[in-house]
């Protein structure tokens, strides 16, 4: 893999929420170019509901996301890790080969509210939309 094919990273805790939705928005940008950028987790959890609901308001279909872990992937493959959390940003540091940049984006998880199906949506589409602001700003898309 040559440096311009080398790959994005978004990483959080369990490849569930915040990572997923960050490759999503980003494989939505009309630039980016497919398989461009990958999303992993400190471990592995199964995909959010509300966070495919949240999508496909924007049109992105996540639908068929499998949570995957650092571990199943090559450092070697990536020159940015965008993480999450504070665990996959400890993981990505440590895992990353040498000229990777590594950032920390703090998003904080969403609020559920086992009450209020609209309460808990609003918590991700503010999450959602943070993150696609955080993607325009550094990549000037």
């Amino acid at each position: 893999m040559t440096t311009a094919d080398k790959q994005i990273l978004f990483a959080c805790t369990q490849n569930a929420v915040r990572s997923v939705m960050a490759k999503g928005l980003f494989e939505a940008k009309s630039y980016s170019t497919p398989g461009r950028a990958v999303s992993c987790g400190v471990i592995d959890g199964p995909l959010d509901g509300f966070v495919v609901a949240v999508l496909q308001e924007k049109g992105i279909d996540v639908s068929k996301h499998e949570a995957q872990v650092f571990d199943a992937l090559n450092p070697a493959n990536f020159d940015l890790i965008v993480s999450f959390s504070r665990e996959a940003e400890d993981k990505a540091r440590r895992w990353a080969n040498e000229g990777c940049e590594t950032l920390f984006w703090d998003v904080p998880p969403p609020h559920t509210n086992e009450r209020s199906r609209d309460t808990t949506l609003k918590s991700y589409r503010q999450i959602r939309d943070q993150i696609d602001r955080l993607l325009t700003d550094y990549f000037a898309l």
